[in-house]
């Protein structure tokens, strides 16, 4: 059977940060919560039929902020899942926490409701850059809620940093990685700010003081660094794991597996299309109720994906890999030639010493990971027309 990721977005928050722009609502009463929920059930058994050739190996609940669920509304929730989808029993099930809304207690719900994995929010362990950043928690919040998902019998748990926030510093981001490394994280996501349009921080640009362009830099490859030093593995841009710990939800991203996203915002690549339902929570909770409205009005888009564009799609998100392209694997799943369509391409950026050949293809090197975005725009044209294809 061919497997399948399931993303499940959950949409309620205590507060919006400065800089997230993912769609969620102000944390609201347990009846709303309830009712999405129930709406939540009712579009997994919507596709539960259509995955019936499928089996999920990986689950991800994101958000908004999942740790507010209770573990009655958990409980029922992954109940659904089992009923609706083939789940392998040794599925990868996320979690994302914010540090603000959990316990030792909490923890070992999320546990026994069969939650293997946990993504903790810390962004930074300094209190300042967590009070610019909008965020609930404070650096003790963080420590605790390691501490405590330890407590709770978690042996896979990741933390989400971030640099390049408002007057951060070189030396707070080392201070961030050397604290993670000591706390003995499983894995590790360090993102750079973008300031996305719409989001307080974007509205406030002119005002606050980022850091500049060299010392982003210098913040990203001097975490690199140390980050290898103390056994994490880089195996994406933004993704550091230990030995077997790398995120297999994720993972599927970047290698253009498919995967089914239920709930507002939430996104999916599933039977050959892309699509999308729209940013709105009373839409949502509507839509399964026939005397209201249907489920077809909740789609954003639905984009039947042609053959040219999944080889971009795939060259894309697997650049984005440390392993980067195997021109093997590239064959076998397009019947193309890698080199006959790309070479020229990157070419320069072979020149240049931005990508590098591997043992079975081409990678970006150290360099080259950091500015991908703007080496992808100009290698990947989705309307390139490929001979053999449609």
């Amino acid at each position: 059977m061919k497997s399948l990721g399931l993303y499940l977005h959950i949409p309620f928050c205590i507060k919006k940060c400065e800089y997230c722009d993912f769609y969620s609502v102000p944390n609201t009463s347990e009846s709303l919560k309830d009712a999405y929920i129930n709406a939540l059930i009712a579009h997994m058994k919507e596709y539960g039929p259509q995955a019936r050739e499928y089996v999920v190996n990986s689950v991800y609940f994101g958000g908004g902020t999942p740790s507010l669920l209770t573990e009655k509304q958990l409980k029922l929730i992954m109940k659904n899942v089992k009923s609706c989808f083939n789940l392998s029993p040794l599925c990868e099930i996320s979690m994302e926490v914010n540090p603000g809304t959990v316990d030792a207690e909490k923890l070992t719900s999320f546990r026994r409701c069969g939650i293997n994995r946990l993504s903790i929010g810390v962004q930074s362990f300094n209190d300042e850059d967590l009070q610019t950043a909008g965020r609930i928690h404070t650096s003790g919040d963080a420590y605790k809620a390691i501490s405590d998902a330890r407590k709770a019998k978690f042996n896979n748990v990741s933390i989400d940093l971030i640099y390049g926030l408002p007057n951060q510093t070189l030396q707070n981001v080392v201070d961030n990685i050397n604290i993670a490394c000591g706390l003995e994280v499983d894995h590790l996501s360090l993102y750079g700010l973008k300031i996305e349009e719409g989001t307080p921080f974007w509205f406030n640009r002119y005002k606050l003081s980022f850091p500049d362009e060299e010392t982003e830099r210098s913040m990203y490859f001097t975490s690199v660094g140390l980050l290898e030093g103390a056994g994490f593995k880089q195996y994406e841009i933004s993704n550091f794991a230990k030995k077997n710990k790398a995120c297999r939800h994720n993972l599927k991203y970047w290698h253009a597996f498919e995967y089914i996203g239920l709930g507002p915002g939430a996104h999916s690549y599933f039977a050959g299309k892309r699509f999308s339902f729209k940013k709105s929570l009373s839409l949502y909770l509507d839509s399964f109720d026939p005397a209201k409205t249907t489920v077809e009005q909740l789609i954003d888009e639905y984009i039947d994906i042609p053959y040219s564009s999944r080889i971009a799609e795939y060259v894309m998100l697997n650049f984005r890999l440390n392993s980067g392209i195997d021109c093997q694997a590239f064959k076998k799943q397009f019947g193309q030639d890698f080199n006959k369509i790309y070479y020229e391409r990157i070419l320069p950026y072979l020149k240049s010493g931005h990508i590098v050949r591997t043992k079975n293809g081409y990678a970006f090197s150290p360099d080259g990971m950091y500015v991908s975005n703007y080496i992808l725009s100009r290698v990947i044209d989705f309307d390139l027309i490929i001979p053999g294809t449609n």
